[in-house]
């Protein structure tokens, strides 16, 4: 009994590695191609609304920075009783993927539209063309101002009227 009453260390150790965390790399420096935004808030900060627009339009034109400094032409112009309220018209331009117009959807193009469309599609895409009497189901070929080709599924070709299209039906692939 005396024995179970002692101390006893355990028989099995275990060691706990020494764990050295990494640093973490982020980004410390950044860099923001526009610096004129940055002047502007500050000045608009420091100095009245009418004085502001008139150190826009003095940034606008750099052909005249040679003439005088902006503080100078500021200090020259006589203040008026009246402020008229200043309407700020920035010319914001738009980022170039802004400028991306979206497709429109196959099904609400024009005929010429969609002929073109397939035109410059890589992979072919199977459709139905639908004429006055017949349609055909197969991949375009060719077109010319009269007359389209067209791949049909049993491997024949056909030529097909422009005058004569209706409509063309997208279809799943073969």
């Amino acid at each position: 009994m005396e024995k179970n009453k002692k101390k006893r260390e355990p028989l099995l150790y275990i060691q706990q590695p020494d764990f050295t965390f990494p640093d973490p790399v982020m980004q410390s420096t950044y860099h923001i191609k526009d610096g004129q935004d940055e002047e502007l808030k500050k000045l608009e900060k420091e100095l009245p609304a009418l004085e502001v627009e008139q150190v826009k339009e003095e940034q606008l034109k750099p052909d005249e920075s040679s003439e005088q400094p902006i503080a100078d032409k500021l200090t020259e112009q006589p203040e008026q009783g009246k402020e008229e309220p200043v309407h700020e018209e920035r010319r914001k331009e738009r980022p170039s993927w802004m400028k991306i117009q979206p497709l429109k959807r196959f099904q609400d193009m024009h005929i010429d539209e969609k002929l073109q469309y397939l035109t410059k599609q890589f992979a072919k895409l199977p459709c139905l063309f639908e004429c006055g009497e017949a349609s055909h189901a197969g991949v375009l070929v060719g077109v010319t101002p009269d007359q389209i080709r067209v791949q049909t599924h049993n491997d024949g070709e056909v030529t097909i009227e422009r005058k004569d299209l209706k409509h063309i039906r997208l279809l799943g692939s073969f």
